[in-house]
Protein backbone atom coordinates (compact mmCIF):
# COMPACT_ATOMS: atom_id res chain seq x y z
CA UNK A 1 0.00 0.00 0.00
CA UNK A 2 1.34 3.80 -0.84
CA UNK A 3 1.19 6.49 1.42
CA UNK A 4 1.67 9.34 -1.71
CA UNK A 5 -0.15 12.17 -2.22
CA UNK A 6 -3.83 12.12 -1.45
CA UNK A 7 -6.59 12.19 -4.26
CA UNK A 8 -7.54 15.75 -3.54
CA UNK A 9 -5.51 17.82 -1.31
CA UNK A 10 -7.00 19.32 1.95
CA UNK A 11 -6.96 23.45 2.08
CA UNK A 12 -6.75 24.82 6.04
CA UNK A 13 -6.70 28.35 7.28
CA UNK A 14 -4.41 28.79 10.14
CA UNK A 15 -5.51 31.02 13.14
CA UNK A 16 -4.09 33.49 11.47
CA UNK A 17 -5.46 33.66 8.46
CA UNK A 18 -3.06 31.72 6.32
CA UNK A 19 -3.44 28.68 3.98
CA UNK A 20 -2.12 25.60 4.87
CA UNK A 21 -1.96 23.08 1.48
CA UNK A 22 -2.19 19.52 2.76
CA UNK A 23 -1.68 16.94 0.60
CA UNK A 24 -0.28 13.58 1.77
CA UNK A 25 -0.12 11.74 4.92
CA UNK A 26 3.08 12.82 6.43
CA UNK A 27 2.24 16.44 6.26
CA UNK A 28 -1.05 15.84 8.16
CA UNK A 29 0.72 14.38 10.85
CA UNK A 30 3.11 17.17 10.77
CA UNK A 31 0.47 19.62 11.44
CA UNK A 32 -1.16 17.69 13.98
CA UNK A 33 1.57 17.34 15.61
CA UNK A 34 3.40 20.50 15.61
CA UNK A 35 0.89 23.05 14.88
CA UNK A 36 -2.42 22.12 16.33
CA UNK A 37 -4.42 24.30 18.28
CA UNK A 38 -4.46 23.63 22.21
CA UNK A 39 -7.84 21.70 21.72
CA UNK A 40 -7.47 17.86 20.75
CA UNK A 41 -10.67 15.81 21.18
CA UNK A 42 -10.94 11.97 20.03
CA UNK A 43 -11.06 13.17 16.32
CA UNK A 44 -7.68 14.46 17.04
CA UNK A 45 -6.39 11.32 18.33
CA UNK A 46 -7.72 9.11 15.81
CA UNK A 47 -6.25 11.12 12.86
CA UNK A 48 -2.83 10.78 14.31
CA UNK A 49 -3.33 6.98 14.95
CA UNK A 50 -4.36 6.65 11.04
CA UNK A 51 -1.98 8.97 9.59
CA UNK A 52 0.21 6.64 11.38
CA UNK A 53 -1.68 3.30 10.51
CA UNK A 54 -1.38 4.71 6.24
CA UNK A 55 2.77 5.65 7.02
CA UNK A 56 3.03 1.74 8.07
CA UNK A 57 1.14 0.15 5.68
CA UNK A 58 -1.65 -0.95 7.19
CA UNK A 59 -4.34 1.25 5.84
CA UNK A 60 -5.16 3.62 2.24
CA UNK A 61 -4.26 6.49 2.58
CA UNK A 62 -7.65 8.34 2.23
CA UNK A 63 -8.47 6.62 5.59
CA UNK A 64 -5.82 9.62 6.73
CA UNK A 65 -7.63 12.06 4.52
CA UNK A 66 -11.25 11.68 6.55
CA UNK A 67 -9.67 11.35 9.46
CA UNK A 68 -7.64 14.53 9.24
CA UNK A 69 -11.18 16.56 7.87
CA UNK A 70 -12.89 14.89 10.78
CA UNK A 71 -9.71 16.66 13.51
CA UNK A 72 -9.76 20.15 11.61
CA UNK A 73 -13.70 19.90 12.22
CA UNK A 74 -13.24 19.35 15.46
CA UNK A 75 -10.90 21.87 16.35
CA UNK A 76 -13.03 24.45 14.81
CA UNK A 77 -10.77 24.76 11.96
CA UNK A 78 -11.77 26.33 8.83
CA UNK A 79 -11.49 23.75 5.57
CA UNK A 80 -11.82 24.79 2.07
CA UNK A 81 -14.63 23.30 0.28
Amino acid sequence: MSAGPWSECVVVRSGDGSLAFVSTTSEALAMLQEAWPRRKGPAYYAAVGACEEVLSGHLPPYVARIAFLDACREAGIAVAP
